[in-house]
């Protein structure tokens, strides 16, 4: 199956719909960045044969936790080759804005489903976001993970798993609200690949930045078809 048929290739416009009105200005500007296209995100679709997605399809897809989500990628040209040596692990101190990432997803965000304390995220929550747009934008450097030996429609995220994942929780997530979850793959040797993740909320008044409340690393590995 050619990657070009493929659900991470494929633009969706109608999931900008849900983020037509009552959206702060910096993410409708996001939205409608021309290095990005939305596309449908995989996981939001319930595999009713196998169970599979439940959780992110099902659990964290209500009126009182995600009611929607939209994936943003980049334009396929605009993707950067990635490096063939491993990265650095940083301190956990240390942070840096990811710049032009692979992948956003976009999330609305409601209360009280998705709440820790009051009126704010619980922190596996987010590390449950994180781990799906770093999904994504792994998929997206490892066309060959798919069905068939190709980046497929039926499971475009196929033999790709998180080995480690590096949380560092920097600033509370407001709920209900809108979220923005930013991934980049920073290199790739063989079947391992490293991504960096963080979590971005716009402030209450219009002019206020984007800050990164969630900073992530991970080591992602894509298996072989026999396992």
């Amino acid at each position: 199956m050619s990657p070009s048929i493929s659900i991470l290739n494929q633009p969706h416009p109608p999931a900008l719909e849900p983020f037509r009105v009552a959206v702060p200005p910096v993410v409708t500007r996001l939205l409608h960045h021309p290095d990005y296209f939305p596309i449908r995100t995989w996981s939001r679709i319930f595999k009713s044969d196998s169970g599979e997605d439940g959780y992110f399809a099902s659990t964290l897809a209500s009126p009182l936790t995600i009611p929607h989500v939209c994936t943003l990628r980049r334009q396929p040209e605009l993707l950067a080759p990635l490096p063939d040596t491993a990265p650095v692990w940083p301190a956990p101190n240390s942070v840096s804005r990811i710049e032009n990432p692979d992948l956003y997803l976009v999330l609305q965000l409601a209360t009280p489903g998705v709440s820790g304390h009051p009126s704010t995220a619980h922190g596996g929550l987010l590390a449950t976001c994180i781990d799906e747009a770093m999904s994504y934008a792994v998929a997206l450097h490892a066309p060959e993970t798919g069905a068939a030996g190709a980046l497929s429609a039926h499971h475009p995220r196929g033999m790709l798993y998180t080995a480690q994942l590096d949380i560092r929780y920097r600033a509370p997530v407001a709920v209900p609200g809108y979220a923005l979850v930013q991934a980049k793959v920073l290199a790739r040797v063989g079947r391992k690949f490293w991504v960096h993740a963080q979590i971005l909320q716009p402030g209450e008044a219009a002019e206020d930045p984007l800050r990164v409340t969630t900073d992530a690393f991970a080591f992602w590995l894509q298996t072989k078809a026999a396992l």
